[in-house]
């Protein structure tokens, strides 16, 4: 019994049966299995940690990109990840032109993959994409997946015999506990700056926006509206609380649809909300007029409550800087005196801070078919 040289015992990945009968051989072939697992441990060891290290969902993938390629040498990695945490990206060690034949091989399994969304070799710590060399063959894949992820390595045979079924799944499974920590700590992160009913940003979120407006050098006009449903505990004790909470979580997207992106939409407590509005053009008039378009949308939202249709109303108090904003909690006692004063003037209208109070008779509302409405809040 001899070894033959064609016994890869280097590699562990010894095709001789014979070998295996001789003790040298199956030595050297033993030897060179423990290497590899060895190998694969200390890789797998540094990309739970590597990945694991931050709770940034781009910054794990594209940890998890550079450790790939520092093992597989890959031309194209292609990670298709839930859509939370990055959905279809791509990185390559080349520039565009150098990754265009595994891009073609990879657009059989993502159609949508373009050559703008792939991150070249900068993304991997390369200086210069000489560094790796074009495999000149069609590419092989090897596939890492696990439960709602799939990565496709396009690289060469030698780099797919390094990858070994442990290999690969413990791979998987770091990533997917480093994904699901990030997306957990988004999810958290979220709910300390979002009221967990309506979706909308907090009172702290708010609050924090308007101490940074006030640090600008160079201020914008601004305008804080509060808006205070009317008569809202009626609600609560004639249909429940959970017919409230249908009121305020309707209020709140209704508000968040009538804004434009720019501005800061939150709930400020209760039954109250607050929008604060901030350009370069905006005027005291503009923002009485946005505060004016505001009631009247959501006083003509209709609920329907135990087969009764209830319509509500809304009083809003503003406050408006021209300049360098006074300390949010002035702004924002402006804007609730405002509202003390819609409120005692009898709701359902818009007040100014510090100025003669603007009133808007409550439109008249055509007759209601039974069953009959109740009204709250206006005539």
């Amino acid at each position: 019994m001899f070894m033959e040289p064609g016994c890869a015992t280097e590699s562990g990945n010894c095709k001789n049966a014979d070998a295996l009968f001789w003790s040298p051989g199956r030595q050297q072939c033993e030897t060179g299995s423990l290497y590899r697992e060895i190998a694969e441990l200390a890789f797998l060891a540094s990309f739970a940690r590597e990945v694991g290290a931050s709770l940034n969902p781009r910054e794990v993938v594209l940890a998890a990109a550079k450790l790939l390629y520092s093992y597989f040498h890959y031309d194209l990695a292609v990670f298709s990840l839930p859509a939370d945490v990055g959905g279809v990206t791509a990185f390559s060690p080349f520039d565009v032109a150098g990754c265009m034949n595994g891009l073609l091989t990879a657009r059989e399994s993502f159609p949508e993959l373009t050559l703008q969304e792939i991150n070249g070799y900068r993304h991997l710590g390369l200086t210069v994409p000489e560094q790796a060399m074009v495999a000149g063959n069609y590419p092989t894949v090897v596939e890492i997946a696990d439960d709602g992820m799939k990565i496709m390595l396009f690289c060469d045979e030698e780099a797919e015999g390094k990858g070994s079924h442990d290999l690969l799944t413990g791979i998987a499974e770091s990533l997917t506990t480093a994904l699901g920590n990030a997306r957990e700590h988004d999810r958290v992160k979220e709910l300390s700056v979002r009221d967990g009913l309506t979706g909308l940003y907090n009172r702290r979120v708010l609050e924090e926006i308007l101490n940074v407006e006030e640090s600008k050098r160079s201020p914008v006009p601004l305008a804080i509206l509060l808006i205070d449903v009317d008569d809202f505990k009626a609600v609560n004790d004639t249909f429940g609380h959970p017919a409230g909470d249908r009121v305020l979580s309707v209020l709140g997207k209704l508000l968040q649809d009538n804004c434009r992106r720019e501005n800061i939409v939150a709930r400020y407590g209760g039954e109250e909300f607050a929008v604060l509005l901030t350009n370069t053009g905006l005027t005291k008039a503009a923002a009485v007029q946005t505060a004016e378009r505001l009631r009247k949308a959501l006083g003509a939202q209709d609920f329907a409550f135990s087969g009764r249709k209830v319509r509500l109303t809304v009083s809003i108090g503003v406050a408006y800087s021209a300049g360098k904003p006074a300390a949010p909690q002035t702004m924002l006692a402006q804007a609730d005196q405002a509202l003390y004063q819609a409120k005692r003037s009898g709701k359902n209208r818009v007040c100014l801070h510090e100025t003669m109070h603007i009133e808007r008779m409550p439109e008249k509302r055509g007759a209601i078919k039974l069953p009959a409405p109740l009204q709250f809040g206006g005539a």
